[in-house]
């Protein structure tokens, strides 16, 4: 092939991904509002750019990975009071990753992990691979009650409890303290999963919307938060802190072919960039800055809720973080999720609640959901005037 046709097939191809590109949903427009993902912010887009060739598992070859790693954990462990941790593909990886370092640290106890039953399904993607089983705490959709937790861990005598600050559905903050008490006193490895909830919570519990704060309570094991959500990183971006350094070994394995001799997490060759995209986020921001952000994000919570209610068959729950599951006394929330995806209102599931949920992200807007809201109305109007 000469350079001529080389060139031509270059030329098609962009032409292609610029065609696809525009067919592709993007945050910024105001559709996309049930995902947990956002735009990235520039500052992490360049930072990845700069960094897309180096792999986070080789930081002798890479030591800049170190040095964005060293001083990116020990910022965060500033805040949340662990001692060491490493970057994860996502929420997914370090709920495994935290369970690995369970195991290994209570090979004595029972092969069981218990967890309230709103847990992401990710517990049990690790249980199933690691062979372990999950006991589900039942909650009622409500944070879980630390009464019943303590009974399931002294009935089971499991190796590790999870609890989650920010559930899938519906933004429930499990009560970390209450739970961290009775993990250290059943001396039971405690992973709080905040993949949601982690660059939030702090801030809310400190302006009064939250009961409960999260960190790192005498007894809490690891803490997972997810950049690539409210952190607005380039996807994969998560962090596993961990409070003490043998659960970081836990998840380390030798190489020997490797320069560094060993390499941490599920994968081999992970991204660079995207622990770059971290910590140049992180730099910019700043605690102040996720504070204002984590404010003005539960600020548009609340007016959604309040717009939604106001429209007759409307149910909205109360927002405990920035999410809001709604559903109609009359229209399935189904057949409604359809209808708004004909619209491209991109909303996710609430089953539990046979509900749909939207999720206020760093990329929403007020006239987003105003926009959102007249939609809604025209598609109930329509429906009503149907029957």
């Amino acid at each position: 092939m000469g350079t001529s046709s080389r060139d031509r097939r270059i030329a098609e191809i962009m032409a292609k991904l610029i065609k696809l590109y525009k067919e592709t949903p993007k945050h910024w427009e105001g559709g996309i509002l049930g995902s947990m993902t956002t735009t990235p912010h520039p500052i992490a887009v360049y930072a990845y750019l700069l960094f897309i060739h180096t792999n986070y598992s080789d930081k002798i070859v890479f030591p800049t990975l170190k040095y964005f790693e060293e001083e990116l954990i020990s910022d965060l462990n500033k805040y949340y009071g662990g001692l060491t941790g490493l970057l994860t593909s996502g929420g997914t990886e370090s709920n495994f990753l935290a369970l690995l370092a369970g195991r290994k640290t209570a090979r004595d106890r029972n092969n069981i992990v218990v967890a309230p039953d709103t847990a992401h399904v990710s517990i049990d993607k690790a249980c199933d691979i690691m062979g372990c089983r999950v006991i589900r705490v039942e909650t009622g959709n409500k944070p879980v009650d630390p009464g019943k937790l303590e009974e399931y861990i002294r009935r089971y005598k499991p190796f590790a409890v999870v609890i989650t600050a920010g559930t899938t559905e519906r933004g429930l903050v499990d009560p970390v303290k209450p739970v961290a008490d009775i993990a250290l006193d059943t001396n039971t490895y405690l992973h709080v999963d905040a993949a949601y909830g982690g660059l939030l919570i702090p801030h809310l519990y400190r302006n009064g919307y939250l009961e409960h704060d999260l960190k790192f309570y005498e007894g809490v094991s690891s803490i997972s938060i997810d950049f690539h959500k409210n952190g607005m990183t380039p996807i994969p971006s998560s962090i596993l802190l961990f409070s003490n350094k043998e659960y970081k070994r836990n998840v380390c394995y030798k190489v020997s072919y490797m320069l560094s001799g060993e390499t941490c997490g599920l994968l081999g060759t992970r991204p660079g960039g995207a622990l770059a995209a971290t910590w140049a986020i992180w730099k910019y921001m700043g605690w102040e800055g996720f504070r204002e952000l984590s404010l003005n994000m539960m600020k548009l919570a609340i007016y959604l809720y309040e717009r939604l209610n106001k429209i007759k068959g409307i149910i909205a729950y109360k927002p405990i973080l920035p999410i809001i599951p709604f559903t109609h006394v009359n229209i399935s929330y189904e057949i409604l999720l359809k209808e708004l995806l004909k619209r491209k209102y991109y909303l996710y599931k609430s089953p539990s609640l046979k509900a749909l949920r939207i999720v206020i992200m760093p990329h929403t807007r007020k006239k987003h959901l105003d926009e959102f809201l007249e939609t809604l109305e025209e598609i109930l109007e329509k429906s009503i005037e149907k029957k």
